[in-house]
């Protein structure tokens, strides 16, 4: 995922939740909060050491940006998004977990639904 689509900072994503909606299923959190300063949207992710060790956390990750680049001409531009993984994500295999966070992504207005 491009530089410009990342959130890096602490205190930003500590905006996003402070400031934001949230929305959630038994896999994953998302938090949402509107920056019209930037002309593109922004993504955080999270993963705790409750997922798991360090190789499972990270397939974690490529999932959630593998499955957000393939969402990104849809995805609204006028926010910044925080993703937190659960505990039990790591049991999921893409497909399912490609299910799961599209699910929430238009429960949460990130994707229009179809």
């Amino acid at each position: 995922m491009q530089k410009k689509y990342r959130i890096k900072k602490s205190t930003e994503i500590e905006k996003v939740m402070k400031r934001g909606r949230s929305r959630a299923n038994s896999y994953f959190i998302i938090y949402k909060c509107i920056n019209k300063e930037i002309a593109n949207p922004r993504l955080a992710i999270s993963v705790g050491k409750k997922v798991g060790k360090a190789f499972e956390r990270n397939k974690v990750k490529r999932y959630v940006r593998n499955i957000t680049i393939e969402h990104l001409n849809e995805i609204n531009p006028d926010y910044d998004y925080f993703v937190i993984a659960r505990k039990g994500v790591k049991e999921l295999d893409y497909a399912e977990c490609k299910y799961q966070l599209e699910q929430l992504y238009k429960k949460i207005g990130m994707i229009p639904k179809s």
